[in-house]
């Protein structure tokens, strides 16, 4: 046996398990082989490379340190259980591993430190107190560099010429500062921009107009517009195609521009060339794309790792723009890059940006006091979806602001008609209840249209997959009401009306992850597939669809990029306490447009409201120095 492996607090994952609750085989074999391959042999060191992993797998860049002193990790916690039905049996009691105080742990870790050229081979990196896996402290770092350079690349831009396209894309003048303009002015003369803010404050609309401005610049430019998934794209194209038609009625931009504004976005994975059975694509560092601007939306859902891989790819003058709500539920993956870029609350621009945006825009912004200045975001704040005093609207803000009881008693209040607290019924009636208001219509529909207009209104959504209120359960009662109520009169694994969700892409039918379908009848008698395509629904066979599950209810990180007129937030028991967060309670508040019902108790409502994600990086500081040290 090696003698390093010989010398292991826990020679075998069961010796690990026994005493560290929910610690997993990746942690335990990932340890392993950091330990074989440093020079300290200690146990604290072996359980600082298990904690590593387990933060990397939450989705952090890496581990804060800080956050260890004298903390006791994986212990066996008993409270709260005793009320769950899931806990049928006694806890086994686990001691877990208690960490000592800061200063011995960066002892610990002081070979691997930072240094001068070294750092090539090792296998994890310490900076700032931050623990990394070294290829994600790449990544970071490789990411905050090409941002970097793209703030030292200001444009110069004729003033006169883009105030005379501004106030041709703006031709109404408003007392008040109006976002949506100076972002788009913001924009122009810069190689890499945000523009930021919640659902309705026309992120897209705004964008648009800055895709017709640089058009208007030259229009000879090339434009690719993309997004994470197959959904959020196509949900990008429809804004696109909807807004280019209102400004084609409106008369208030050329037609020979609007025509040039491309309308079909794409994954992220289409546009850098994916290469099968391969994790890296056609285009990097060494063969770039063919391109001068690239805009990319719904970026809170853009990892870390796959963010650094765009930026890779970038010619050095394209420009490239993001569009995001920083509040949403980071990426599922490592990081939260959107978040890491938009840590300050509101616009702060520098004077000479001010005075640019000012000259440009005929407005008079307010005074920008914060430090550091940004100049590459602009907040979008007027959301035309949620008026002042509706429900859901003001429910999303006090949620993510972490405002427990004002939120709660929000939610509870009988008098809003846009929310409604179904929490004091029991869920089996609530999901009897919505099933026959909105899923059993369906099956009544004679054509696909009629069905997709009755689908498309309406989703119940929830937070995990497993338990009493997650999505398997909850679809497996609707099938069940249904098939009471004798809408689906042949229940086998696909029947007419059963709504589906795509799980997997696939470029050669043009399906892609969180694509929604229905299963439908044709004219013929045959059940076929149905997805929206243009004004339309294409139908395709069965056996050439990708993977796909049924999608009455839906979990809330797939529904980003979506919205229905009637959503159905349904959280679990406390045992599920740990995957509640207020951005994940935000994201499913906000998917909803017109009426949204909430089931949960009060103590599960105040413990996700109160919970923040939070996930450690390093991005938000190397640019916070570097934008300090440049103005």
């Amino acid at each position: 046996m090696n003698s390093s492996m010989s010398c292991l607090p826990y020679q075998t994952f069961y010796q690990a398990e026994q005493v560290l609750e929910g610690i997993q085989a990746i942690d335990y074999y990932l340890a392993c082989n950091l330990y074989e391959n440093s020079q300290n042999k200690s146990s604290l060191l072996f359980h600082l490379y298990l904690a590593l992993s387990a933060s990397q797998r939450d989705g952090h860049s890496c581990l804060d340190v800080s956050a260890l002193n004298e903390q006791t990790l994986w212990q066996t916690k008993t409270e709260g259980t005793e009320n769950n039905r899931y806990y049928q049996e006694p806890v086994e009691e686990k001691p877990g591993y208690s960490f000592p105080v800061f200063d011995t742990l960066l002892s610990s870790l002081s070979e691997f430190e930072v240094a001068s050229k070294d750092c090539k081979e090792q296998l994890i990196v310490l900076e700032h107190q931050n623990l990394y896996l070294r290829r994600y402290w790449q990544f970071e770092v490789e990411l905050a560099n090409y941002i970097e350079q793209r703030l030292l690349q200001t444009e110069a831009v004729d003033v006169s010429q883009t105030a005379s396209i501004i106030q041709s894309l703006f031709s109404e003048a408003n007392e008040d500062v109006d976002w949506q303009l100076t972002g788009v002015a913001n924009a122009l003369n810069k190689t890499f921009s945000i523009i930021a803010g919640g659902p309705g404050t026309g992120k897209t609309y705004t964008v648009t107009k800055l895709l017709a401005g640089l058009l208007m610049q030259n229009a000879n430019i090339r434009i690719d517009m993309v997004a994470p998934t197959g959904k959020a794209a196509q949900r990008l194209s429809e804004s696109i195609v909807s807004a280019v038609n209102s400004f084609k009625q409106q008369q208030v931009i050329d037609d020979s521009i609007l025509e040039k504004i491309p309308t079909t976005a794409s994954t992220i994975h289409r546009l850098l060339g994916v290469i099968k059975n391969s994790p890296n694509f056609r285009h990097h560092q060494q063969n770039k794309l063919n391109t001068d601007v690239v805009l990319i939306d719904e970026v809170s859902m853009v990892d870390l790792p796959m963010m650094t891989r765009i930026f890779r790819a970038l010619p050095k003058d394209c420009k490239i723009i993001l569009l995001g709500d920083g509040d949403q539920l980071p990426s599922v993956a490592t990081g939260s890059v959107l978040a890491d870029l938009t840590p300050w609350p509101d616009t702060q621009y520098s004077a000479t940006n001010k005075d640019f945006v000012e000259k440009t825009t005929n407005q008079t912004l307010p005074d920008f006091d914060s430090s550091p200045s940004v100049d590459y975001l602009t907040y979008l704040t007027l959301s035309r979806r949620f008026s002042g005093d509706g429900g859901i609207g003001r429910i999303a803000k006090l949620v993510i602001a972490s405002e427990t009881e004002p939120s709660w008693s929000l939610l509870t209040e009988k008098s809003n008609q846009e929310l409604d607290f179904i929490g004091d019924k029991p869920l089996t009636e609530t999901i009897k209840r919505l099933t026959e208001q909105f899923y059993a219509p369906i099956f009544s529909a004679s054509t696909i249209e009629q069905a997709f207009s009755l689908l498309v209104k309406f989703r119940i959504l929830v937070p995990t997959r497993i338990g009493e209120s997650g999505l398997e359960n909850i679809n497996e009662l609707v099938e069940n009401y249904l098939t009471k109520q004798h809408c689906i009169t042949n229940k086998q694994e696909n029947y007419h009306g059963r709504p589906i969700m795509i799980s997997q892409n696939h470029y050669g039918v043009n399906l892609f992850n969180g694509d929604i379908g229905l299963l439908f009848k044709d004219n013929s008698g045959r059940l076929m597939a149905y997805f929206p395509e243009g004004d339309g629904y294409r139908a395709i066979s069965i056996a050439r669809l990708p993977s796909f599950e049924t999608v009455y209810a839906m979990t809330i990180h797939k529904t980003q990029g979506s919205e229905f007129e009637n959503v159905a937030l349904i959280l679990p028991e406390s045992g599920a306490n740990r995957l509640l967060s207020r951005e994940l309670i935000y994201t499913g508040i906000t998917r909803a447009k017109k009426h949204l019902q909430i089931f949960c108790s009060k103590s599960v409502w105040q413990t996700a409201v109160s919970q923040k994600v939070s996930r450690a990086s390093g991005l938000t500081t190397r640019l916070m120095s570097f934008l300090t040290s440049s103005h």
